[in-house]
This record gives C-alpha cells, structure tokens and sequence, in this order.
C-alpha cells in the first residue's frame, strides 16, 4: 500500500493546486489582519474614536485658576461635553470666551448654569456670568453636538486673562 501522506510545505497538485508561498503569504497577512482588528476593538473601547479615558482630557492655565475638561476625540452628530472650571473669583461679574474654528462646528444644546448674557461674534461665544460667593470657584457645563469631521482648534479664557488652548478631533 502506498503511503499518500504529503509534506505540508511543498507545492500541492493534488487534490487542489497550491502554491505554498503565496499560502504562507496570506496566512502572514490573515495574522497582522487579526491583530489590526483586535487593536482597533481594544483602543475604540478605551476612548480613541469617541467617550473613553483615552478621550477625556483635562487642561489647566498656567496661573492654575481656569480648567477645561473636554473630550479630544468625538463623532459626527453625537454629543459631547465640555466643563469649564475657575477657581477662586476675584470678581462678582465674570465672563467665559471658547474662540477657534471648532465654535463653528459645535452645536450648542445646553448650557448649565445659564448665562445672563450671552454674546456670539466672528468664531467666539462670550458667556456672561454673576456669582453671589467670590470664595468660591465656578463651573459651567456646555452640551453640544459637532456637526463635520475634522480637526478643531478651541481657546478658552476668563475675564482674569486665564487661557487654554486644545485641539479636537471629530470622526465622522
């Protein structure tokens, strides 16, 4: 009897023809195609295409008194969020300006607390602001949605002279 056992690293005719390079080629590919897809699954969990630690950013002036917290990557028509932090205030009357071309793409939906004024000019918002405690610092929260894809710039800063600037990347 003969025996019809094959080496598994040479050509094949039979059955089927192979051509154990190209073979060993696409298995090499199948395996970097797993490993792409398995590292774009674990970093879209952890933040990088839209809410995740990888995401959410923090930035502080440098006298320390304004902070935002945003989210540097977001989708198209999704919402995202930006806090706006002060601490202490000097004054009773204060105002918030965001400036840069990401103004123009952010739809605002909310702002918490309201403003009791509120300016809008060429790429800048000023939000106007009176607090009863000058002890304390301030928060505002803004809820929106970008509209395009691309990548944002931001500026924000406080009638102190405080300011930050950030960069956002929207997906589609």
């Amino acid at each position: 009897m003969e025996n019809f056992q094959q080496d598994e690293d040479k050509d094949r005719h039979y059955p089927v023809q192979e051509n154990m390079r190209w073979q060993r080629i696409e298995w090499r590919i199948q395996r970097v195609g797993y490993v792409l897809l398995l590292a774009m699954v674990i970093s879209g969990a952890c933040g990088l295409f839209s809410k995740g630690f990888l995401s959410d950013h923090d930035i502080v002036s440098s006298n320390g008194e304004l902070r935002v917290e945003y989210e540097r990557f977001a989708r198209q028509q999704s919402d995202m969020a930006m806090t706006i932090r002060l601490h202490p205030l000097r004054d009773s009357l204060y105002r918030i300006t965001i400036s840069g071309n990401g103004v123009d793409n952010f739809q605002l939906q909310s702002v918490q607390p309201q403003p009791l004024r509120a300016e809008s000019r060429d790429r800048s918002l000023t939000l106007w602001y009176q607090t009863q405690s000058l002890n304390h610092g301030a928060s505002v929260w803004l809820g929106g949605q970008p509209h395009s894809p691309g990548k944002y710039t931001f500026a924000v800063s406080d009638s102190q002279g405080a300011q930050v600037r950030f960069t956002q990347w929207v997906y589609p």
